[in-house]
């Protein structure tokens, strides 16, 4: 029974702190870091300030433990949907689709990585560990899809090829919404304009290069 108890103490407790990092990013992503304060996430998640200091230290702390929940819910997006393809060009494509439409479906966890840039100090460490991880994918990818590149021109292109997408998605969401392609059509225009550059760079290559 004792056991039993304690299972729905940690359940609890887990929902405890759901509530305040869902509450943290809809306040990043909305009023942005500063403008955020630690009442203002306690009141959103309907809590109590002494709740909100048993997981959190303070409001960078909760900060980052967002971005960091927000990199693993990334990466296990892209991962799922690129196991569905076997086809290493296809995968690609299906990569870069899936950032879009994984940032284009949550803008404040977007604009809360794309802020983390200027927060410097933890926040950017951990903004920095995401778009890391990606490039590495990027890097390993392209040493299949794109074999003329050597390896340092393989960490320039997947820093190039990340960096694209991030740019086109939040030049996007700052549109107005009549004037937006469809999450789906801005990620086949990435996915290829990232594509064809990989291929354009191959033709100017000669043996030897």
């Amino acid at each position: 029974m004792g056991y039993k108890q304690s299972e729905k103490m940690a359940e609890r407790k887990q929902a405890r702190r759901r509530r305040f990092l869902d509450a943290a990013i809809a306040l990043f992503g909305r009023l942005g870091y500063h403008s955020t304060t630690v009442p203002m996430i306690v009141a959103e998640a309907e809590s109590s300030t002494g709740a909100f200091y048993l997981y959190f230290r303070n409001k960078e702390d909760v900060f980052v433990a967002a971005l960091e929940e927000a990199g693993v819910r990334l990466s296990g997006a892209l991962n799922q949907a690129m196991t569905r393809e076997s086809q290493r060009d296809v995968r690609m494509g299906v990569a870069v689709e899936g950032l879009v439409q994984w940032l284009a479906g949550n803008p404040s966890e977007a604009r809360m990585l794309v802020e983390a840039a200027a927060l410097g100090g933890r926040m950017e460490e951990a903004r920095r560990a995401i778009i890391e991880s990606h490039v590495r994918s990027v890097s390993i990818a392209l040493e299949h899809l794109a074999p003329w590149f050597d390896t340092a021109e393989r960490a320039v292109v997947a820093r190039c090829w990340v960096g694209s997408v991030l740019e086109a998605v939040l030049g996007w969401m700052g549109m107005p919404s009549r004037e937006r392609l469809e999450p789906g059509r801005l990620a086949t225009a990435v996915a290829g304009f990232n594509l064809r550059g990989a291929a354009l760079i191959a033709g100017t290559k000669t043996p030897g290069q």
